[in-house]
């Protein structure tokens, strides 16, 4: 495991995006972030938007890993095919407080124990309905994704691909993380953190 994801997830708060390339392989570190907490006895929650998770798990298998998930609660956002203990489906992104509604309503089935952890996989699947009109992806920024983020002693790491993101959701993304870290194929690098040494994370 990396020394980066190793300090990271000893972390009682915050927020890490993680951003990656569609050549790049965010899977390896999404394992490594889940069996480190597994290791501790943390159960994380992931949010799968758009069938994310297979994507990943998928290429793990590939890679010759396996992961235990039958026990993980998930949130899916959109997508069909279920993997882990999946405690419902958010089928409507358009519509902003439907959206906030449904997703409430399945945080609240969310077990005590996984509510401060969070995986979040395919935050850059959240534009893809807006990608013609970029006022309506800021005003769902503004009214969903920064309504997520707020949360205090939570750790939450979310997964973006930057080849397939706005540059506005990137950036947005990047002002409300304390961390970012890039996957530069299979290597990370810390880019952002708060304001002491690198050494100190």
């Amino acid at each position: 495991m990396s020394e980066i994801i190793q300090r990271l997830l000893r972390k009682k708060d915050g927020i890490a995006l993680v951003e990656y390339r569609s050549t790049d392989h965010p899977e390896r570190i999404f394992y490594e972030i889940l069996t480190g907490w597994r290791e501790v006895g943390v159960t994380p929650l992931i949010v799968d938007i758009w069938d994310t998770l297979h994507i990943f798990t998928q290429n793990l298998r590939f890679a010759g890993l396996s992961l235990k998930l039958d026990d993980v609660p998930v949130i899916k956002e959109k997508g069909t095919i279920r993997i882990g203990n999946v405690l419902g489906l958010v089928d409507v992104i358009e519509d902003f407080e439907h959206h906030l509604a449904s997703y409430g309503r399945l945080a609240k089935n969310v077990p005590e124990k996984s509510r401060n952890h969070t995986i979040v996989l395919g935050m850059e699947k959240f534009s893809f309905t807006f990608l013609d009109d970029p006022p309506k992806l800021e005003r769902y920024f503004e009214t969903v994704t920064r309504r997520y983020l707020p949360i205090r002693c939570k750790m939450n790491f979310l997964f973006l691909n930057t080849s397939i993101a706005s540059e506005y959701l990137r950036k947005g993304l990047e002002q409300d993380s304390d961390y970012v870290l890039r996957v530069s194929g299979r290597r990370v690098e810390l880019l952002k953190f708060p304001e002491v040494s690198e050494d100190e994370i």
